[in-house]
């Protein structure tokens, strides 16, 4: 224990040290992100805002969504992807605005520990999220602890995400070791790369786990399920919430968007029919699922800008 401890804060340096390093890339080469008020002109523009987002549907999803309400209002909004690692970094220093994404308190605790006295949390949004397993339903496997006993039927595979993500960190650190799946390969990957071999294996009827996470849209379109967690090491804490941050000072440059934000809430139906809106009309072009949810939603949104 004592080993993997000390590997585990050596990671946790080489991660902050990335993150800090490619903040500062951000903000020489992309701009000032955090521009405050001032930016605004004689024609009633009400200033820039960069949103960072991750490419976790959700993310994508709320950080669409919002970018259409703010440019609806008056500000200039630019979106940026950037890898979790970074993106809490450059909140931190103020190169991007908001990060609308943060799970807590345990996927991104290790980055709320590190950067949390230098952003602002504006709001909880969702609070029933949570991190799994997932296998298609016609897969044998009904618990973590089953994989062993069918090592062979999935190759001894658990397919990833992104390296930096918090649900990498949690199966790596925490599943993996605590199942004994130590001779299993984490596949690190991107989030589209897993939905696609999850599509590809459930069109063929074969077996394949994957690191996923609730709400996801991927759980409404196919038949999958998590393996039970009998010993709780996916989600530690229970079900997490969905927070916005913001760089520090920005609810002064932007007050009444740092209101709009604290009353943002979605249920667990919403945010599901947006990101479905989303698939539908073209993942590759998210600001047209967002404006087809608008539609039918305009009640929803009325009451955070009220």
């Amino acid at each position: 224990m004592g080993k993997g401890a000390a590997r585990g804060r050596g990671l946790h340096k080489v991660v902050a040290v990335l993150a800090t390093l490619s903040a500062l890339v951000l903000a020489a080469c992309g701009g000032a992100g955090g521009t405050g008020a001032g930016n605004g002109n004689s024609s009633g523009d009400k200033g820039s805002i960069e949103i960072g987002y991750i490419p976790w549907d959700e993310d994508i999803a709320v950080s669409y969504l919002w970018k259409q309400l703010l440019e609806e209002e008056g500000y200039r909004v630019t979106l940026t992807q950037v890898e979790v690692a970074p993106l809490f970094a450059a909140v931190a220093n103020g190169s991007i605005d908001l990060f609308m994404d943060v799970w807590m308190p345990s996927t991104h605790g290790q980055y709320m520990d590190r950067f949390g006295d230098q952003v602002e949390v504006l709001g909880t949004w969702y609070d029933q999220a949570d991190l799994g397993l997932a296998v298609p339903d016609y897969v044998e496997a009904r618990s973590i602890e089953d994989l062993k006993q069918y090592a062979d039927r999935f190759g001894k595979r658990i397919v990833g995400i992104e390296a930096g993500a918090g649900l990498m960190r949690v199966t790596r650190e925490s599943a993996i070791p605590g199942y004994g799946l130590d001779d299993w390969e984490l596949v690190q990957s991107s989030t589209p790369t897993m939905l696609a071999e999850l599509d590809r294996a459930i069109q063929n009827r074969e077996w394949i786990v994957v690191t996923l996470w609730r709400p996801h849209w991927a759980f409404a379109k196919y038949d999958i399920r998590y393996l039970e967690d009998p010993k709780g090491l996916m989600n530690p804490t229970g079900a997490e919430e969905i927070q916005t941050i913001a760089r520090q000072g920005f609810s002064e440059d932007f007050a009444e968007v740092a209101e709009w934000l604290g009353r943002f809430k979605l249920t667990g139906e919403q945010l599901a029919e947006l990101e479905a809106a989303i698939q539908d009309h073209g993942a590759d072009q998210p600001e047209k699922g967002v404006q087809a949810w608008l539609e039918e939603n305009r009640d929803v949104v009325e009451a955070w800008l009220k």
